[in-house]
């Protein structure tokens, strides 16, 4: 659980925040209010956390962000994954401008259908067609 060290504290804050009762939040995740309550205890060894599942039902069912509820390492040495359009510090750059500018990258780099069709036929045919158009497309 290491990414929910301060789950309870932010999800006790949350509830009150949104004037909302142990009784709501059980129902939100389909879950006993026992697990509920269980979920904000403050003695780490009476404390239980939740399931990915119910902490997806929280934040899609209210609003909040995953990110609220989780303990995000911000350390720099915390390797990710580059990919155009999306970076790390890019200080509130709209996730989905960078998502749609990847798709229009990723778009741009793989072969059309005409392109797709020549591929396969290119490697449907025999070494010697394969020679024949190679020279063709020197010329």
């Amino acid at each position: 659980m290491k990414y929910l060290k301060s789950f309870n504290k932010q999800l006790r804050f949350f509830r009150e925040t949104h004037k909302l009762d142990h009784d709501d939040i059980a129902q939100l995740c389909h879950v006993d209010i026992s697990v509920a309550e269980a979920w904000e205890q403050s003695a780490q060894n009476s404390r239980v956390y939740p399931s990915l599942e119910n902490l997806l039902d929280i934040c899609f069912k209210t609003g909040a962000s995953l990110e609220y509820f989780l303990d995000i390492p911000r350390t720099n040495d915390v390797s990710q994954l580059e990919l155009p359009g999306i970076s790390s510090d890019d200080g509130g750059h709209d996730l989905n401008e960078s998502l749609r500018e990847l798709d229009q990258q990723l778009d741009a780099a793989l072969p059309k259908a005409q392109e797709q069709e020549l591929l396969k036929r290119f490697r449907k045919s025999d070494e010697q067609n394969k020679q024949l158009i190679m020279q063709l497309m020197r010329m």
